[in-house]
């Protein structure tokens, strides 16, 4: 791939601005290609020492319910260490803290058959209908907006806003068909996908006053509506939820809910996905363990962390996601939000299992102004499933280029083992772009692996990858005889020959050439031929961080930052990158392996945000593993 010139789009519904204060990336994008990621997530996870109320192994899920209802504003309701029966959901209500002794002390042994086992927020997607037109106000940055109604909003409600899709970039019609349920039922054919949630801070007549600001203008018929019920600051810390493959739609459900948050657990399997975030605002997922689930093929849940419905500035930090179907994946118009520091690894579908897939996955229109981070992941893929996506900045991270096969690749709950070398080879690359992801920003990123190198076929008579740098449409592009380190510009499958459309009930052809010429490239490491590519007239100097003005207190002795051009003496490829925490204390504390014996000190180390000498120094040494194992 050439490098390209820093060009800012002349996109003119996009004239942003930047917020009262220099960003973190302002030496390298410009105001059309960012935002201020800084304030993403709670922003400070409230403490919350005073119990209200401590339980023991014997309580029902109606006396922690109650006990949680009961509770006053900023205490908390105290699990003690135990095994706990659990067969409906538990819902925390607003400035109450769900706690328990350590995720691998307090167990909810969950048999419920529907809802989800913790609820922060109402427990399912909730807006008021009809929608109110936005009459004024809606340009890029704005934090006032006129609207031809107030019925319903007060000072504190979430609303969600979103206007008509701009056919030009914008599409609900991806390479499987339209989308009719991707704008949450503002429409019947996905006429509303791209918005985001804001909060009213205050009203003066017809006008509200909105945080955050505006990611972008909001042209064509914009409306709003009120989030329902929506708790604001319910958090649940120091627990396990232990699945039983009993029916529950999720293991943690934050739907509607403002400033929440999910720290310090383990979700041991999922009977659908670890995590939802539906609706959400300032929303935090961090310091915690979601390993296997129940369900590893695509359908009603991917077994992941799922932000959906228009979810803005929250954050998913510093989690190990292991041997889902995806691990983090966008879906129906999350935007501004922040992925950064996690750890992916054994994705995989039960029906072809040496598919790979997972890491990060941009799937449902239509996403915007992401922030990929510093995450060690299978791969980073902007999909085309379900239609378009736009504005994601990937920063710093390590994407892999394929997955680690643990056994068996089944849903059940057996014993797995990750210790062997098998990694999937089909599909294998490290940066896939779908020929409806645009205008988005690859900045410091280390491609490829000793992994993808050494990657071969596994039928009868196997042979090594061609290792291609870079393929775009429409150039042929195949799963079984190539592993890539870019693709730009097709569908799901390949494009190998006109009547190949790469649909799967999309309006062909399913393809686009030249997508990639909308992206900007700086600075990125591609293991493959061992090049860094930079665009001109663009400092080669790059901030640690676009949203942390400093190494995290939770991040150890690792070199921070860990991953890019400028890191020197890594393990990982080239000597660019160390990794992350999340990955070095899968190796280095869990020893490797899924359910590990160390899983609950890795949980520890970072909620307690004391890192010990000894475990500093082995974090420093991790590395991914290598093709034999090591």
């Amino acid at each position: 791939m050439n490098s390209r010139a820093n060009v800012l789009i002349p996109f003119s519904l996009f004239v942003f601005l930047l917020h009262g204060q220099a960003q973190l990336w302002a030496p390298i994008l410009g105001p059309s290609q960012a935002i201020d990621w800084t304030k993403s997530g709670v922003g400070g996870i409230p403490a919350r020492s005073t119990n209200c109320a401590v339980l023991t192994s014997s309580a029902t899920v109606a006396l922690i319910n109650s006990a949680l209802a009961s509770c006053h504003s900023g205490q908390t309701v105290y699990l003690s260490a135990g095994t706990y029966s659990i067969s409906g959901s538990i819902s925390i209500p607003s400035n109450v803290t769900l706690r328990g002794a350590g995720a691998d002390q307090t167990i909810l042994n969950a048999t419920g058959t529907s809802g989800n086992v913790i609820n922060l927020g109402t427990g399912s997607p909730a807006y008021s209908l009809p929608t109110i037109s936005v009459t004024g106000g809606a340009t890029a940055g704005s934090t006032s907006i006129a609207v031809s109604s107030t019925s319903g909003i007060h000072v504190g409600t979430l609303l969600g806003l979103a206007d008509i899709n701009d056919a030009s970039y914008i599409n609900p019609m991806g390479s499987e068909g339209l989308c009719i349920w991707c704008d949450g039922g503002w429409s019947s054919d996905g006429s509303y996908v791209r918005g985001q949630v804001v909060m009213v801070t205050g009203i003066n007549g017809s006008t509200l006053t909105i945080s955050p600001g505006l990611y972008s203008a909001y042209t064509n018929s914009p409306l709003v509506s009120p989030v329902l019920g929506a708790e604001q600051y319910a958090g649940v810390e120091n627990l396990q939820v232990y699945a039983n493959n009993t029916g529950y739609g999720a293991n943690f459900s934050l739907s509607g809910c403002a400033y929440c948050w999910v720290k310090g657990v383990e979700s041991n399997y999922t009977d659908g996905d670890h995590a939802q975030v539906y609706w959400g605002y300032h929303d935090e997922i961090r310091d915690s363990y979601f390993s296997n689930a129940y369900l590893h093929t695509p359908g009603t849940h991917d077994s992941d962390i799922h932000l959906a419905l228009k979810t803005s500035a929250s954050l998913v930090e510093n989690n190990i996601i292991e041997r889902t179907h995806a691990s983090v994946l966008f879906e129906s118009g999350p935007a501004g939000n922040v992925i950064a520091y996690n750890y992916t690894m054994g994705e995989f579908d039960s029906n072809a299992n040496q598919v790979v897939i997972g890491g990060i996955d941009l799937h449902a229109p239509h996403p915007q102004f992401n922030l990929l981070e510093g995450n060690v992941v299978t791969y980073i893929y902007l999909d085309s499933v379900h239609g378009s996506s736009s504005q994601t900045t990937a920063f710093r991270n390590w994407s892999v280029g394929t997955n680690h096969i643990c056994t068996p690749t089944s849903g059940s709950r057996v014993t797995v083992s990750c210790s062997g070398a098998i990694y999937g080879f089909q599909g294998a690359r490290a940066m896939q772009i779908s020929y409806l992801a645009l205008y988005n920003n690859f900045i410091g990123n280390v491609l490829g692996s000793i992994q993808m190198q050494s990657l071969v076929t596994n039928y009868e008579y196997p042979h090594a990858l061609t290792q291609t740098a870079s393929v775009e449409y429409p150039s042929t592009r195949t799963d079984d005889a190539n592993a890539y380190g870019w693709t730009f510009g097709y569908g799901e499958f390949n494009d190998a020959g006109p009547s190949d459309t790469g649909c799967s009930g999309g309006t062909p052809p399913c393809h686009l050439a030249g997508t990639s010429a909308t992206d900007f490239f700086h600075g990125n490491y591609n293991n493959v031929n061992g090049s860094i590519t930079w665009a001109t007239g663009v400092t080669q100097t790059l901030p640690a961080s676009f949203y942390l003005s400093s190494k995290p207190a939770w991040w150890g002795s690792m070199p921070f930052p860990a991953t890019g051009p400028d890191v020197t003496g890594g393990t990982g490829p080239g000597g660019h990158s160390y990794g992350n925490p999340a990955q070095a204390c899968y190796f280095n504390v869990m020893g490797g392996s899924d359910g590990g014996a160390g899983r609950s000190g890795c949980i520890t180390l970072w909620t307690n945000r004391a890192i010990p000498p000894a475990a500093a120094r082995t974090w420093r040494g991790c590395r991914f593993r290598d093709s034999r194992g090591r």
